[in-house]
């Protein structure tokens, strides 16, 4: 009997968590909170990414100054291999929310977290667009079965720098 009802929990966790319930918690609780790197932003986005998992989806974690989170939102949908993104779209709701600076997050529904060149190309849009609002784009990570941060290959500093530096001319 207590194997059953290990099994119809262990259902209901698979039920709940592909359903989107758990997603919804995590960013309810994740409010407020402070982010502290890439695999913490793993940690707290993978149940998000467990709700339709087929498609490429874009979200953003929106940060105050002290890196508090004050939002994760999905920002764009696409379809099994590419999701259009729009900078001007995450600038607005950065600036809604008062940001001063963002973390993307994406999905490889191939589960290989590798980035692509249209990947390494939306990062440096993305940090070149927020720099021009005095923000930044602390990291671009891809979720997969595990993760790529751009931050923890040493990635974002180049970009960033590059963007400040565009804009110096």
């Amino acid at each position: 009997m207590e194997k059953n009802t290990q099994t119809i929990s262990e259902q209901r966790f698979w039920e709940d968590l592909r359903s989107g319930k758990f997603a919804a918690m995590v960013k309810e609780e994740a409010r407020g909170q402070p982010l502290n790197g890439p695999h913490e932003v793993f940690n707290i986005v993978k149940p998000i990414f467990a709700e339709n998992d087929d498609v490429e989806r874009l979200y953003c974690i929106f940060l105050d100054i002290r890196n508090h989170i004050l939002g994760i939102e999905k920002m764009f949908t696409g379809t099994l291999s590419s999701s259009a993104v729009y900078p001007r779209e995450i600038i607005k709701r950065l600036l809604a929310l008062k940001a001063g600076a963002v973390v993307l997050v994406h999905n490889h529904p191939s589960r290989h977290t590798e980035p692509s060149g249209e990947d390494r190309v939306l990062t440096r849009k993305v940090a070149l667009a927020l720099t021009a609002v005095d923000a930044l784009l602390h990291d671009h990570i891809i979720v997969g079965d595990d993760y790529y941060s751009f931050s923890e290959k040493g990635i974002m500093d180049e970009i960033n720098r590059e963007a400040k530096g565009f804009l110096k001319i």
